[in-house]
């Protein structure tokens, strides 16, 4: 059975063009969702269209982006598909818009895009991360470093934050036990030892 899912990020945007290409590619079935879905977990319909599919089937999406919302949910959710031997076909990618007819085809193109995907992600993650570290090298020669802000602290940006931070102050000026500030206002003994030294 052919299974299409079409989805857009608003209420306010169009599903029609999706599903006429959908219906265009023999789509039996079309699970429709109007939702941004930060989380896979909030798209209802894409995991009922999973959880609807039995082996065998096909799933027909229009674009790779409707399998997640980063390249880890989209290599997630063909590895998926992989493991329950539903074949995948993606309507704007010439290499995975057809049923190529031969199983063993089928999975290696698909265990070849995961790679690919694979390995554009980790890419993208790398150059992020040397970003970042060049950017906090020019801070720090600039002087304007601070580093990531304390969590327990008299400026803390969540206000229960800061009532610990005071609570564990009151409890080191009373010289209570570290072990026992700790499990009373529930953080670590480092972080207890941190915010005495600091006094």
């Amino acid at each position: 059975m052919k299974v299409g899912y079409a989805r857009v990020s608003s209420k306010d945007q169009n599903l029609d063009r999706q599903i006429k290409e959908l219906k265009k590619a023999g789509v039996e079935k079309i699970f429709k969702e109007k939702k941004s879905g930060k989380n896979i977990q909030d798209r209802e319909e894409f995991i009922k269209a999973l959880e609807f599919m039995r082996e065998g089937d096909i799933f027909i999406v229009d674009s790779l982006e409707r399998l997640g919302r980063n390249y880890d949910d989209i290599i997630s959710n063909v590895r998926k598909l992989d493991r329950d031997n539903i074949a995948l076909i993606v309507l704007n990618m010439p290499i995975l818009n057809q049923d190529l007819g031969d199983p063993l085809l089928q999975k290696f193109v698909r265990n070849f895009i995961i790679q690919l995907l694979s390995w554009v992600a980790e890419s993208e993650r790398l150059e992020s991360k040397r970003k970042q570290l060049q950017g906090i090298a020019i801070a720090k020669e600039k002087g304007v470093y601070k580093g990531r802000p304390v969590k327990y602290s008299l400026y803390a940006k969540n206000p229960q934050d800061r009532l610990t931070y005071k609570e564990i102050v009151r409890r080191l000026e009373q010289e209570q036990p570290i072990k026992k500030i700790a499990e009373a206002t529930g953080v670590t003994r480092d972080t207890v030892y941190r915010i005495k030294n600091e006094l």
